[in-house]
């Protein structure tokens, strides 16, 4: 559908219409606000906040201003040759030398002009960071606590999955060495610390926030202290196009349509389209399966359905990525909504993942965007977790405890156990002697402290997530000690990383390269500026936040259309 504009009357004029509440929407308004642009968000659900609200939170900011602080060495010629080495030809190099070059601006930026406040994460690596210009640390920066006493409008923050063992609030690097506390004295020091202040948080309700919650609430408090408005229940129906540039868009507010004029621009930062079914199929084929086809395995946002990406293509937009996601090995427990994502758990000793004919097929420790790919592709989904005893007295797993398996999961077959793993693999579905054969070769490995196979433990990415006090490999252990168990893990996504192409000032461009005016895009609605590449924690949200950095400022440049 095309509007005839010729009798069009506005029903409200900004200056910039922001589509969508996650980090690349919500940080384009505080810029623009901060510019001096008038400025409105709309969101199309009851809650705000994005998949942002749902995520870690983290963002992969190189040679930020903490590190420079901290005197952590980066360059920008590092950070540009590691994401030009693993990027390839996929995207426009100017695309990742705007990244780099805009990212610290944007961190500092945003902690010198709104409540956004970020820590140090100096010991998390990049993902690939053996390859020239990689990082083993402080290029990913966590947002610090928030509490949500200070929203006028709290209870409309979108809800975190209940991901994290026990609802704990705390950092990424607390979180971190919760995972393994029964085994090492840090890890035990961490839940100490944390203990009284989720106490605290409970008795007092204090509604003290970590991780992506607390990124979306720093935004919308920064928001909040400018008086820009952010309109909920209100969908994107159409852009509106004069002379080939986007002028506004006809929205939908509480079942009433409203033409909204946006004299500078409309940015479009609305997510992606991992629940939408139909897209899903079309993109990645019709063979993918029931659950997978209709997004059972996406940790996105629920109304991320391709709305602002199908609005752009009417407009005459460009498409790219289409057939990636942003990957992640997720599981289903019983009666939950959404699914639990499996991040820190593979890299620990005792444990290993098989396909069904029992064998090994990837380092369970590698980026999880790079082992969700694989499952997707070279197994026959689901592919099994297997880890022992040992595993379970020491290490959190999903959202359970160390030491603690919930008969229920045991009952409902979310988790298979037994005394032999040749009967684990009887209830799970694997074929036995692969499995036994696959067993008996990885515990000579890790006896011996070397993955000959898939190199588990060498990068240090991987001894990140593993467990420092295992020796001499902190990744490996043998997986000797009954009762065995068995989990399935599917090929998850937080979300899809297709959309409508950009260019490096965040401008929408046409199938023949040149730029729709007054049209923008920013995280997950724009082709990934990274291309194919997920570079460290925070791959996401990082180049989300920069680009709505990089086009509300570009949108304070232009004239009044």
């Amino acid at each position: 559908m095309v509007t005839d504009l010729t009798n069009l009357t506005w029903d409200h004029e900004v200056d910039l219409l922001v589509v969508g509440t996650g980090a690349a929407g919500l940080t384009t308004a505080v810029v623009g606000a901060v510019e001096g642009l008038k400025v409105l968000v709309i969101e199309k659900t009851e809650f705000y906040g994005g998949t942002t609200a749902l995520s870690g939170g983290v963002a992969w900011i190189p040679n930020n201003p903490l590190m420079k602080a901290a005197g952590i060495p980066d360059t920008p010629d590092d950070a540009l040759t590691y994401l030009k080495h693993n990027v390839g030809n996929r995207v426009a190099p100017a695309k990742l030398e705007a990244l780099v070059e805009h990212a610290p601006q944007m961190a500092e930026y945003m902690q010198a002009n709104s409540a956004v406040q970020f820590q140090m994460m100096e010991d998390f690596p990049d993902y690939r960071p053996e390859t020239p210009g990689g990082s083993n640390g402080g290029r990913s920066i966590d947002p610090k606590v928030f509490s949500g006493r200070k929203l006028d409008d709290y209870a409309q923050l979108r809800k975190q999955n209940t991901e994290i063992p026990g609802g704990i609030v705390g950092s990424v690097k607390e979180l971190r060495r919760l995972a393994f506390f029964r085994s090492n004295p840090k890890g035990l020091l961490a839940v100490w610390k944390m203990f009284p202040r989720n106490l605290w948080n409970k008795i007092a309700s204090r509604q003290h926030m970590s991780s992506g919650r607390a990124l979306a609430a720093r935004l919308r408090y920064s928001l909040q202290q400018r008086d820009v408005p952010l309109w909920l229940n209100t969908g994107l129906d159409e852009l509106l196009v004069e002379d080939g540039a986007v002028i506004g868009a006809r929205v939908t507010r509480e079942g009433k349509p409203l033409n909204i004029r946006a004299r500078r621009g409309v940015m479009i930062a609305a997510g992606g389209f991992e629940h939408n079914g139909a897209m899903r199929k079309e993109y990645f084929g019709a063979d993918v399966g029931e659950q997978w086809g209709s997004g059972a395995f996406t940790s996105g946002a629920p109304g991320n359905v391709g709305d602002g990406i199908k609005a752009g293509l009417a407009a005459g937009a460009a498409l790219d990525l289409m057939d990636d996601m942003w990957w992640m090995p997720s599981s289903v427990e019983p009666g939950a909504k959404t699914p639990t994502i499996h991040v820190f758990e593979r890299g620990l000793p005792h444990f290993l993942i098989v396909n069904a004919g029992g064998k090994r097929f990837a380092n369970e420790a590698r980026p999880y965007n790079e082992l969700g790919r694989v499952i997707y592709e070279e197994t026959s989904p689901p592919a099994f977790m297997i880890f022992d005893q040992q595993y379970r007295n020491r290490y959190a797993m999903g959202t359970m405890l160390p030491g603690i398996t919930p008969e229920r999961f045991i009952e409902a077959g979310y988790i298979k156990r037994a005394e032999t793993l040749e009967a684990l693999a009887a209830q799970a579905g694997i074929d036995p002697a692969g499995l036994k054969q696959t067993v008996e070769r990885f515990n000579i490995m890790a006896a011996d402290g070397r993955d000959e196979d898939f190199h588990k433990g060498e990068s240090a990415f991987d001894r990140y997530a593993g467990d420092p006090a295992n020796k001499p490999n902190p990744c490996l252990g043998p997986v000797i000690k009954a009762p065995f168990y068995a989990m399935e893990i599917q090929a998850g996504d937080l979300g899809t990383k297709g959309g409508l192409l950009t260019n490096e000032h965040g401008q929408v461009l046409r199938e023949d390269s040149s730029v729709i005016p007054g049209l923008y895009a920013a995280g997950n609605s724009s082709a990934c500026v990274v291309g194919n590449f997920y570079p460290g924690a925070g791959g996401t949200i990082g180049a989300a936040m920069t680009y709505g950095y990089i086009a509300a400022r570009d949108a304070a440049g232009q004239a009044d259309r």
